[in-house]
């Protein structure tokens, strides 16, 4: 009699959601399939800050509902936990130096974060003046690089304000909270209050994690995403509400949006949730979190269709077979024989993955750690000696950390009963932490690598901070002194009308400059030759100049022809 009774309102909501269902995916088909690359990518600046906007707010509407009944650490843990991600946030804070290690892109997500920030659209700003402290753009143009961490930025700049430094206070909160999930997830999987700590130690500890925590890159906050999203699902499992499914969702759709393979959590986010996930499966509200789900990634969906054929920097294969074995080779020695990375976190985690802690969580992480390690071997830059991608190997380290916080108790308990009464685990978290020193002359060292490109951005700096009022710059890389409050434009506009240039020498009583970049020393004939094309424009004035081995940087004033 119940069921009779409960059978028709259930038909209702299978119906209503297949519906719904239906009407979205084909929403999204009919829209990607009618829109022209160009009109798709002019869209998605304007729909993309909405969206990632809705996405957080649902996670934060989502998150204080929760926060009575989400406790996942025994009671007294939380401040060790607080411990560690002190430790984390000063080994980053003044062990690290502070800069940009990826030339141009760390100044390329500052710049959409301004545009998101100010404009609400999703886009660098090729000509943009700044008044105010508010930017203003000309000419815009949608970017390939997913927006998460762009929008990110762009909610800690509506608070504080467009600086550079709170890209580097985002990525270093980030390594703070990465730490904490790490030990959560630990916990949550596993039980094993030891093994969570311990894992939170690891993760502060490895030594690229805290060198890329120091800087403006994207990878901190793409793997913090990630171990949150995991996060979410272990909660899932364990709780089984309604609430926690949503934010299952809410937080896998937000993770996958930071870096274009951030998109392999999904398969790891479905098997730690999967003891619930085939239940809901059977339900209607599974399948309303799908949609729930597939909504907040529809931009992203469309994102990726958009740049599907983008150049990223190969004429050749992007992804290939032919790369894997001496990518294999190079990656697989970073983890066991480099001086960048404990070898000792690699055996903890190998004895954490064949340990006696429940198997199918600890073939999740194994999972989770293969997938990202394995998409970089078939890239053509995924070598982690390949310029400075070593900071790919960042979104492997949470599995890693997990699996040797599981190792390290293996260690200490047996420690324990080889010495009885000794405290274990405290001597472990010695060690390891001792360890350390090792590897911190590596972290405190600022390689020469990308040294012309940080010579410019520093020159630039300079210079832009005694600019006078209402002043212009061509360059470029316009976009990194928009966030230093300068206007500026892409040198390419100017040359390709020169009544624009000479209008805006007119306009701006602080003067217009044209900057000689790095871009303007390459070997590359167009660059070089556009920077010289800008400096015929009219009568110029060097008004600054600098040289540092074979780069020569400068400005000069521009002036209108008589």
């Amino acid at each position: 009699m119940h069921v009779e009774a409960a059978s028709p309102p259930a038909r209702r909501e299978w119906i209503a959601v297949s519906v719904v269902w239906i009407g979205l995916l084909t929403g999204i088909v009919i829209w990607l399939s009618a829109s022209p690359p160009i009109v798709l990518r002019d869209e998605l600046r304007v729909l993309q800050p909405w969206w990632l906007d809705g996405c957080v707010l649902i996670a934060i509407l989502i998150g204080i509902c929760a926060l009575p009944r989400a406790r996942m650490l025994p009671r007294g843990d939380a401040a060790r936990v607080l411990g560690l991600m002190m430790l984390a946030l000063c080994l980053t804070l003044f062990v690290a130096p502070r800069t940009s290690r990826i030339f141009y892109d760390e100044q390329i997500y500052q710049s959409i974060g301004q545009n998101m920030s100010d404009l609400r659209l999703a886009q660098v700003c090729n000509d943009g003046t700044v008044e105010s402290g508010r930017l203003r753009c000309a000419d815009g143009e949608y970017n390939k690089q997913p927006y998460a961490y762009p929008h990110l930025l762009s909610l800690a700049y509506r608070v504080v304000g467009v600086h550079e430094w709170v890209a580097f206070a985002v990525n270093a909160i980030a390594i703070a909270l990465t730490v904490a999930a790490v030990c959560l997830v630990t916990f949550a999987l596993f039980g094993d209050r030891i093994a969570s700590l311990l894992a939170g130690l690891l993760l502060a500890l490895m030594p690229q994690q805290i060198v890329w925590s120091a800087t403006a890159a994207v990878e901190p906050t793409a793997s913090l995403g990630a171990i949150v999203a995991v996060l979410a699902a272990a909660w899932y499992v364990t709780d089984g509400s309604a609430l926690a499914l949503g934010a299952l969702a809410v937080s896998a759709a937000y993770a996958i949006q930071f870096r274009p393979e951030s998109l392999l959590v999904l398969p790891i986010v479905a098997a730690v949730a999967w003891p619930r996930l085939r239940l809901d499966a059977q339900r209607p509200r599974g399948w309303w979190a799908a949609v729930l789900f597939v909504t907040l990634t529809s931009m992203h969906i469309a994102h990726l269709y958009a740049v599907r054929n983008v150049n990223w920097g190969t004429e050749g294969a992007r992804f290939s077979l032919v790369y894997v074995v001496d990518n294999f080779r190079t990656n697989a020695r970073f983890y066991l024989a480099d001086g960048r990375f404990p070898a000792a976190f690699s055996a903890l985690a190998v004895c954490g993955l064949f340990g006696a802690y429940a198997r199918r969580e600890r073939m999740a992480m194994g999972t989770y750690f293969l997938l990202f390690f394995s998409v970089d071997l078939l890239f053509y830059a995924g070598s982690y000696d390949y310029g400075a991608d070593v900071r790919y190997s960042l979104m492997t380290y949470p599995p890693l950390a997990v699996l040797g916080g599981l190792g390290a108790a293996n260690v200490s308990r047996t420690l324990k009963r080889l010495i009885p009464g000794a405290p274990a685990a405290a001597l472990i978290a010695v060690a390891l932490t001792f360890q350390f020193l090792w590897y911190a002359p590596g972290v405190r060292s600022l390689p020469d690598q990308s040294w012309a490109a940080r010579a410019d951005v520093q020159f630039a700096k300079d210079f832009a901070a005694h600019l006078p009022m209402d002043s212009y710059v061509f360059t470029q890389d316009p976009g990194m002194f928009q966030v230093w409050g300068v206007s500026a434009g892409q040198m390419s506009r100017a040359v390709a009308s020169p009544p624009y240039a000479a209008w805006l020498v007119r306009q701006h009583s602080g003067g217009v400059y044209v900057h000689w970049n790095f871009w303007c020393n390459v070997q590359d004939r167009a660059q070089p030759e556009l920077c010289r094309k800008a400096l015929a424009l009219g009568p110029t004035t060097l008004v600054a100049e600098r040289r540092d081995r074979d780069q020569r940087l400068a400005f000069y004033r521009l002036s209108n022809p008589p």
